[in-house]
């Protein structure tokens, strides 16, 4: 049996403040680009999507990045029929995510009208694709197993064939017109030449119309696209509740010992844990003997090492919204090991802070890092924060399964405590951060030290900020020297507290500079976007003085060309350019800030920058 589902192939969020998106704009058009050499952040290894609860998902690695296909609904909104896109995301460490847009929506056929659910992925030697089934919701809320194809992760295709399956109305409780007919939750993995998907559904037992019994179905093929029913793989045995069905199920072989994963969505129970059966062969499974892996639901494991002899681990957590009751979900990424000879699966939960902060000291560095906008969560001013992780010294969150705090949670004024990083060597001209807290310059601040000696270098702190604000730090005077970079809380006074985020270290101007949006002698003037922020797309406009070839180029924030305009003859006037977030291969791009240049005759004359919010 091949050991995992997604097989690798053959070879063949957030807006930065103004001061830094001039300054990477200036960079953008002058000689010198602007170039990160050592950041640090506290993104913590979930998927969050905003506004948006995460739902069923898969994870592949392709080429060294990983890449997550899952169904959304809105965030305060339980109405599975609103599940009507699979997204795609990307990321190099499960930490740091970059959204890449929808790929696949309901429509186009009667089996996926309503909704799209439960993505699985995986590479078909045969015809030298990716493969996505997934479950198809049509009208009644009605299921069945659907099949698209990619090249290339990014753009796919829904089968002509499909639906790839349906299940017989008299053996299985399911029907097109029966609301809520169970097939859904597909989970493919390949024995020998077969391909074999398992599927949430109910038996019928007892004739026509019978009773529900809650089972996993296998069905079979050879091209995965004609699939043959191979009958039940597990049928409920639990004592009470038989026709409670088993959700999200991945079954995998260690070392000769044969697991189920699974949800059991019994209806007392809001979202179950994930549940495990092991036995030396699939007939000796019995729910007697269920053990509980992990409070999250729906889980995913993948054979892609995290350390020796771990697995990712992944699954999805919620937490509860203490201003209105809603939830939020999000996926959680960490790491499963099997031990005693293969037999049993135990969670490793991963550092959040990695090695880029190895050392955490007091209440508030084991506290960290804090998660999402937890000020916010509590009523408080909005923080500012980039992406979902920073440092906060007062707060007292770490996340959905983090075991740190609650949402909204604190610690307050009189927690204390220190992060320090691992050692490096200053490269750069400056450093940027987000910073805020109180105004204590001795005891509450971010510092370089000496790593050979302990001596603090040179320190930036907090004015009493509220929220996030960005600062600038100049570390030119340290170039060469090998350091560690600390955050530091030593006060217990009113006040006595400090954030940090988005840390990163640029060569270049100064970016606190008084300089405006256009070369001394452009020829252009009037520049001007609508709308900015914008969704879906904008319009830049300028007017041009005589005549000239101009074009215009979107870049994002790290001085690369994401998209490129035709060239334009103009005798002069006003010139109007469309663009519709997308790059020049057609992907939508993920939220954020980005420049506009406008190239006159070749060179670089204007810009300015836009905000693109999903």
């Amino acid at each position: 049996m091949h050991q995992g589902q997604h097989r690798e192939p053959k070879k063949g969020q957030g807006v930065l403040p103004l001061a830094l998106a001039l300054a990477l704009f200036l960079l953008i058009l002058g000689p010198r680009p602007a170039t990160a050499l050592v950041s640090f952040d506290f993104e913590t290894p979930y998927l969050v999507h905003p506004t948006r609860q995460v739902w069923d998902f898969c994870l592949v690695n392709h080429e060294g990045q990983y890449h997550v296909f899952y169904h959304t609904i809105p965030q305060q909104d339980l109405n599975p029929a609103n599940a009507d896109t699979i997204w795609h995301a990307v990321s190099g460490d499960l930490h740091r995510w970059d959204i890449r847009g929808p790929v696949l929506t309901s429509g186009q056929g009667y089996w996926d009208e309503v909704a799209m659910w439960a993505p699985d992925v995986v590479y078909d030697d045969q015809t030298n694709r990716w493969a996505m089934l997934y479950s198809g919701v049509g009208n009644s809320m009605v299921q069945r197993a659907c099949l698209a194809w990619s090249t290339d992760l990014e753009t796919w295709e829904k089968s002509t064939a499909n639906p790839v399956f349906e299940p017989d109305s008299v053996t299985y409780f399911w029907s097109p017109t029966e609301p809520w007919a169970a097939f859904r939750d597909p989970f493919i993995y390949r024995d020998g030449q077969t391909w074999n998907m398992l599927s949430t559904a109910q038996l019928r037992v007892g004739g026509v119309p019978g009773y529900r019994r809650g089972i996993v179905h296998r069905a079979v093929s050879e091209d995965l696209v004609n699939w043959q029913d191979a009958g039940v793989f597990f049928e409920n045995d639990s004592a009470t509740g038989k026709w409670i069905v088993l959700e999200s199920v991945q079954y995998l072989v260690r070392e000769g010992w044969h697991h189920l994963f699974y949800t059991y969505q019994d209806p007392e129970v809001e979202h179950a844990p994930t549940s495990h059966m092991v036995a030396a062969d699939p007939t000796g499974w019995t729910m007697a003997a269920v053990d509980v892996v992990d409070a999250g639901w729906a889980p995913e494991i993948d054979p892609f090492k995290t350390a020796a002899d771990a697995e990712i681990f992944a699954r999805l957590a919620k937490d509860q919204d203490p201003r209105d009751g809603t939830w939020f979900v999000t996926a959680k990424f960490d790491s499963v090991r099997f031990d005693s000879g293969g037999q049993t699966p135990v969670v490793i939960a991963v550092d959040p802070l990695g090695q880029d902060w190895p050392t955490r000291v007091g209440t508030a560095g084991a506290a960290a890092p804090t998660y999402g906008n937890n000020p916010a969560l509590r009523g408080a001013t909005d923080n500012n924060v980039e992406g979902h992780g920073w440092f906060g010294s007062a707060e007292n969150y770490g996340g959905p399964l983090s075991g740190v705090g609650l949402p909204g949670a604190v610690l307050g004024d009189t927690a204390t405590g220190r992060l320090e990083s691992r050692p490096f060597i200053v490269a750069g001209d400056y450093f940027r951060l987000l910073l805020a807290g109180g105004n204590h310059p001795a005891t509450c601040y971010v510092g370089l030290v000496d790593d050979a000696t302990d001596e603090v270098l040179t320190t930036i702190h907090p004015n009493g900020e509220t929220v996030l604000v960005e600062k600038f730090w100049d570390t030119r005077a340290f170039q060469g020297r090998m350091v560690r970079m600390v955050i530091v809380d030593e006060e217990s006074g009113p006040g006595g507290w400090i954030a940090v985020d988005a840390i990163v270290e640029f060569n270049g101007a100064s970016p606190v500079m008084d300089l405006g949006e256009r070369s001394a002698d452009s020829p252009v003037t009037g520049l001007g976007v609508r709308p900015n922020p914008f969704n879906s797309g904008t319009v830049i406009r300028f007017d041009l003085a005589g005549n000239g070839r101009v074009r215009l180029e979107i870049h994002d924030l790290r001085g690369r060309r994401v998209w490129s305009s035709a060239e334009i003859e103009s005798a002069g006037g006003e010139i109007r350019v469309a663009w519709d977030a997308r790059d020049t291969a057609g992907r939508i791009l993920p939220s954020g800030a980005y420049f506009y240049r406008v190239i006159h005759d070749g060179v670089p004359v204007a810009g300015a920058r836009l905000t693109l919010v999903k």
